[in-house]
C-alpha cells in the first residue's frame, strides 16, 4: 500500500510540475514535436528507399558463360549452394541460339553460343563477392554483371543509413537540451522544496521521479501528435505514390510498400527515451542528494 501511495504523490508532483512549467510547456512539446515529425518523416522516407535499393538489387543478375564440355545442370547446382545466390536459371545454347536467329538475319552456321547461366542474388552488396566466388570456378569461362550499377546502389544503401544515424543524433541532442532547460527551469522554483525534502531523507525516486515523468510526458504527447501527422499525411501521399509515382520506375514497386506503423513505434519509443533520458539527465546534474 505504502508503494502505491507513493506512485500516485510522483504522479500529483508529476502533474504539480507541468502546471508550474507554464508556457514553457508549449514550447517543449512544439519543438519535441517538429523534431519528432522530421525524424519520422525521415524513417519512413529512408526506409522506402532502402526498400526500393533492395528491390532493385534483387533484380540484378550475373550471366555465367561456360566452358564447351561442362554440363550446364551439374554447374548450375554447384553455383546454387553458393551464399546469397536465390536462384539459378540455365540458358541452352541451342535455345540462344534459336532465338538469335528468329531475332537476326544470322548465317547458316554451326552453334558458337555457349551454356549460359542467369544467375539472381539475395542482395545488391552480394554481386561482387559472388562475381568473384564465380571467376574462380573452372568450368566457366566469361561472367557479365552490371559492375557499375551494383557499386552505386550500394553507395546509395550506406549514404542514407549514415544520414538516417547522423539526423537522429542531431535532433535527439537538440531536444535534449530543450527538455534539460524545462526541467532545469522547473528545479529552480522549487529548489527550496527539494532542500526540505533531500533534509527529510525523502527517496530520491520521490523527489526525481516526477521531473523524470514529466519529461516522458512530454516525449509521449509530442509523439501523439507527431504520429497523427505523419499518419494523415502516409494516408494522402501513398496512392499517389502507388498510382502515379511507382508505374513510371522500370521495377517492381513492392520495395516501396512500407507501412506507418513500424515509423510510428519508434517515434514513440525515441520521444519517450528523449523526453525521460533528458530529464534524468537534468536531474541528476543540478539535485545533489
Amino acid at each position: 500500500m505504502r508503494s502505491i501511495r507513493i506512485f500516485f504523490r510522483v504522479l500529483r508532483e508529476t502533474s504539480i510540475g507541468l502546471k508550474r512549467s507554464g508556457w514553457s510547456n508549449w514550447l517543449v512539446l512544439s519543438i519535441l514535436t517538429v523534431a519528432l515529425t522530421i525524424f519520422g518523416g525521415v524513417l519512413q522516407t529512408t526506409m522506402a528507399i532502402k526498400g526500393v535499393v533492395a528491390s532493385w538489387g534483387s533484380q540484378l543478375e550475373i550471366s555465367a558463360y561456360l566452358k564447351d564440355g561442362f554440363e550446364a545442370q551439374k554447374v548450375a547446382r554447384a553455383v546454387s549452394q553458393l551464399p546469397d545466390v536465390q536462384l539459378v536459371e540455365i540458358v541452352p545454347k541451342e535455345v540462344a541460339w534459336a532465338e538469335m536467329q528468329t531475332n537476326y538475319k544470322v548465317a547458316a552456321l554451326n552453334n558458337p553460343l555457349p551454356n549460359t547461366l542467369h544467375i539472381k542474388l539475395s542482395s545488391v552488396q552480394a554481386v561482387e563477392r559472388t562475381a568473384d566466388k564465380l571467376k574462380l570456378m573452372s568450368s566457366i569461362e566469361h561472367i557479365r554483371f552490371p559492375l557499375k550499377v551494383a557499386r552505386n546502389l550500394n553507395k546509395v544503401r550506406q549514404f542514407l543509413e549514415i544520414s538516417g544515424f547522423v539526423i537522429t543524433g542531431a535532433l535527439s541532442a537538440a531536444t535534449l537540451i530543450v527538455i534539460g532547460n524545462t526541467i532545469h527551469l522547473v528545479i529552480e522554483s522549487r529548489q527550496r522544496e527539494i532542500e526540505i525534502l533531500s533534509l527529510t531523507g525523502v527517496s530520491p525516486w520521490y523527489i526525481k521521479g516526477p521531473l523524470i515523468l514529466q519529461g516522458a510526458s512530454y516525449g509521449m504527447v509530442a509523439a501523439f501528435i507527431a504520429g497523427a501527422f505523419l499518419s494523415g499525411l502516409h494516408a494522402y501521399m501513398d496512392p499517389y505514390i502507388h498510382e502515379q509515382l511507382l508505374s513510371f520506375l522500370p521495377m517492381n514497386g513492392a520495395g516501396m510498400d512500407v507501412g506507418i506503423l513500424p515509423t510510428l513505434v519508434v517515434v514513440l519509443t525515441l520521444g519517450v527515451a528523449v523526453g525521460a533520458g533528458g530529464s534524468a539527465w537534468t536531474s541528476g546534474r543540478y539535485i545533489k542528494i
